[in-house]
């Protein structure tokens, strides 16, 4: 068990009053006030040391690559060395493995720190937190009795956030570390070509748009508010090949019936760019995105989705992107800059579709 050199409530009440220290900007300062409201952390959801020979090896199993897995193990935090890190660290493992298994709890403040106008020890700040959680997310999903290679694959997503960081940036750091808090919670199960995660529908911050409960009551079992629910996910860079589509679903339908059944319908749902109907204005139908979207029905709303569009396909953000400057390689790129290029919006839109049998 970790021992601050100075006494908690001393730090914990320096870092509220100087929280600006870790970065600039409110949404930190709100970060530290929540981690103050959680107090001290039960000796049981205490993170143990980081030792660097642990890290390095924890890191290649899941998959980080060797240069950013040097700036992490270079800049590990420790009570004695850096107790305002150890205190946050501290704080965060706590939040998640206190939640571990409720994926209806609030995911609350996460700085990403994300690009080079962060430190390398801001930037690695959320690597360190992940290394600290995982014996807790492993310890839960070995008394579901999930096997070993759902669950590292379903880890392994912080080295594919950071190695969109490094595309992205050049630089060791995690591209949305609020998604990867979800994998170290145990609510993200990457199964083949996607990835799921359980919730309730109308509850927690995962629930997507829905329909209005009128609709859903007339819709019934799986779809009203307090229903179970799975979230389909695309993961960076895939292909979305039909046949793999249908192998992650079948996968999906077996996994969740066995380790997190339900007496309820459990329809499956997605929040997606990926699911704009103008796609298809652009692609061809038999394209693996247009195939896609036939799987699902669906719902009236949607808002609008340039910035998600061109956060995922070009990974850049702002409101006022420079058009001119974005790659035109693939048939997706082209639709994506013509479609904002004529003063049409692209649009996010939610579909559902029920599981295979079996």
């Amino acid at each position: 068990m970790s021992v601050s050199p100075l006494e908690p409530d001393s730090l914990t009440a320096e870092l509220v009053s100087d929280g600006l220290r870790f970065g600039a900007g409110g949404f930190v300062r709100r970060w530290v006030e929540e981690l103050a409201s959680l107090g001290e952390p039960p000796p049981d959801l205490r993170p143990a040391p980081l030792e660097p020979d642990d890290a390095a090896a924890l890191l290649d199993r899941l998959g980080v690559a060797e240069v950013d897995a040097l700036d992490v193990i270079a800049t590990l935090p420790s009570a004695d060395r850096t107790p305002e890190w150890w205190w946050c660290l501290e704080r965060e493992v706590y939040r998640l493995a206190s939640t571990m298994g409720d994926p209806d709890a609030p995911r609350g403040s996460w700085p990403s720190f994300e690009g080079d106008a962060h430190s390398v020890d801001r930037r690695c700040h959320f690597v360190h937190v992940a290394l600290a959680t995982v014996p807790f997310t492993l310890d839960y999903y070995a008394k579901l009795g999930v096997p070993g290679e759902v669950v590292m694959a379903s880890l392994a997503d912080l080295a594919r956030h950071m190695a969109i960081h490094r595309r992205v940036y050049g630089s060791t750091g995690v591209d949305a570390a609020w998604w990867v808090t979800l994998c170290l919670r145990g609510e993200i199960q990457d199964l083949g070509c996607l990835q799921y995660n359980r919730f309730t529908l109308g509850v927690g911050d995962e629930s997507p748009a829905w329909f209005d409960d009128a609709v859903a009551e007339r819709l019934g079992p799986g779809f009203r508010t307090g229903d179970p629910c799975l979230g389909i996910h695309i993961p960076d860079q895939t292909p979305l090949e039909p046949e793999q589509v249908e192998a992650s679903l079948v996968a999906a339908a077996s996994h969740f019936r066995q380790y997190f059944p339900t007496a309820t319908r459990r329809v499956a749902t997605c929040m997606s760019w990926l699911l704009d109907g103008q796609l298809a204005e652009y692609l061809p139908a038999q394209s693996n995105i247009v195939r896609f979207q036939q799987r699902f029905e669906l719902i009236p709303a949607s808002h609008e989705g340039d910035g998600s569009l061109l956060q995922f396909v070009f990974r850049v953000t702002g409101d006022k992107p420079d058009l001119d400057a974005l790659p035109q390689n693939t048939t997706l790129e082209r639709a994506a800059v013509a479609h904002m290029r004529s003063g049409r919006h692209w649009r996010v839109r939610t579909g559902w579709l029920d599981l295979p049998e079996g």
